[in-house]
């Protein structure tokens, strides 16, 4: 009996040691550069799961894990960092710059360098990590990947974001935060005309280098675009590129349905609310569920919401011989908007670019873009109609002969105090906007000096 008791209690023992090596533990620490500034949006993955979590804009980190399990944090343009989780929940890191990255050359408006003898605060995204991201618009594609960048969509197809290079710190007020865009040498408001498969990279300048090679136009910063070319003594190069995607509205608002909204009608015991439901009650019918409610039930962010497609298609065609290259693609773009309207962005690109070099030290060039979009507004008119409309009507109503061409409900015909049909706003409204670009520019280039990069 006592061997038996002394072994069940090993076997708890056992098993308690056990549970508690499986209990999780929370880790924390902050992520800095070589210099000691905090990095923003490191990723801090558990190989184990593929769980984890990013750093705040202070650089600072919460992970649960278990004791023995592998992360990676890992950060556009740092070498990576592998750690093997111990007893210490404490855990600090350092990154360093990649040595790849700092032998590439950075174009920085007066000329090219490479990364490691940079000066200046500049970040290079280059083409891949851009065609990562579907959207519309290639300053989107840069969320996260910038540090202090900060991007806001106001989520409709077409529409520029908002950019500020130096986050909180740009220069205040609605019409001077945008940087200066500049591609291919050209200065521009925005590039939304652009298609991210046609961008070679952007680089993005911060600092007083900036204002000191542009001006005052360069106080919000600059973002330079390099579109992509092609290669001398090089084959000629095929390359399709395109995706498909539904976009599904996340985090709607859940609304009273019919059976909460006439409870809490009665209990107001308004007479026009009363008066209301009944005139309902008599054009509708009653519920068979509870006689007391209207036998209609209408979600109206589920009537005017839809799940949206985006697709982009592109093809290019590049090469060069040993005296000229040359880059043709073309692309295609459509993005509908999650309002059911008429509400979309639709946007067609032809674009070239070729080099000629006469002699060593001679070359001439010239580029070429041509963008054809149309953009349909949505009718913001109908998220709040949508707000305020009521569960216990229905979208159309047979009876409403005086709604013309379409036989909307009306909750005023009935006694409501207000609320119009939000199909109102969506189905006679349409806001059409034409948008033609072109771009082009001509370049020669004198090598006086050998080039040493």
């Amino acid at each position: 009996m006592k061997l038996f008791t002394r072994l069940l209690l090993i076997s708890l023992c056992l098993l308690g040691w056990g549970a508690a090596q499986a209990q999780e533990t929370t880790y924390t620490g902050m992520v800095t550069e070589e210099g000691g500034e905090p990095l923003i949006g490191v990723n801090i993955l558990n190989k184990k799961d593929a769980t984890g979590t990013i750093t705040d804009f202070d650089g600072r980190y919460e992970l649960r894990a278990n004791v023995g399990d592998t992360i990676v944090v890992s950060y556009t343009g740092y070498e990576p960092v592998t750690y093997v989780l111990g007893a210490a929940t404490t855990l600090d890191f350092e990154l360093r710059q990649s040595a790849e990255l700092l032998e590439e050359i950075v174009v920085v408006g007066y000329g090219s360098q490479k990364s490691k003898d940079l000066t200046s605060s500049i970040t290079t995204i280059k083409s891949e990590e851009l065609e990562k991201t579907p959207s519309g618009q290639p300053m989107q594609a840069l969320q996260g990947k910038v540090a202090g960048l900060q991007i806001v969509s106001a989520g409709s197809p077409g529409e520029a974001p908002k950019v500020r290079v130096r986050g909180v710190g740009s220069y205040p007020g609605s019409d001077n935060e945008a940087p200066l865009y500049v591609v291919d040498g050209m200065f521009f408001d925005n590039i939304d005309f652009l298609n991210n498969n046609d961008i070679k990279s952007i680089s993005v300048l911060k600092d007083a280098s900036a204002a000191a090679i542009y001006g005052v136009r360069a106080a919000n910063g600059v973002v330079l675009i390099e579109t992509k070319g092609g290669k001398y003594d090089s084959p000629a190069r095929i390359t399709y590129d395109g995706y498909y995607g539904v976009q599904v509205a996340q985090n709607v608002l859940k609304m009273a349905n019919a059976e909460q909204f006439t409870t809490m009608a009665l209990e107001s015991e308004s007479e026009a609310d009363i008066s209301f439901i009944d005139n309902a009650m008599q054009r509708y019918g009653r519920s068979r569920i509870n006689p007391n409610v209207p036998d209609v039930n209408t979600d109206w962010y589920d009537v005017i919401l839809r799940n949206a497609a985006i697709t982009n298609h592109s093809v290019d065609v590049s090469g060069g011989g040993s005296k000229a290259a040359y880059s043709v693609g073309t692309s295609y773009f459509m993005q509908e908007g999650i309002l059911d309207m008429k509400n979309e962005y639709e946007r067609f690109n032809l674009r070239s670019k070729v080099d000629f070099k006469a002699t060593d030290w001679f070359t001439i060039g010239g580029n070429a873009i041509i963008s054809n979009g149309t953009r349909y507004l949505p009718e913001n008119g109908a998220w709040f109609l949508a707000y305020y409309a009521v569960p216990i009507m229905p979208v159309y109503d047979e009876k409403n002969t005086n709604a013309e061409p379409l036989m909307l409900s009306n909750a005023q015909d009935l006694g409501y105090r207000g609320g119009q049909n939000p199909l109102v706003a969506t189905e006679f409204n349409q806001n059409q906007q034409k948008i033609r670009k072109l771009l082009g520019n001509f370049y020669v280039q004198f090598n006086i000096l050998p080039d040493k990069l």
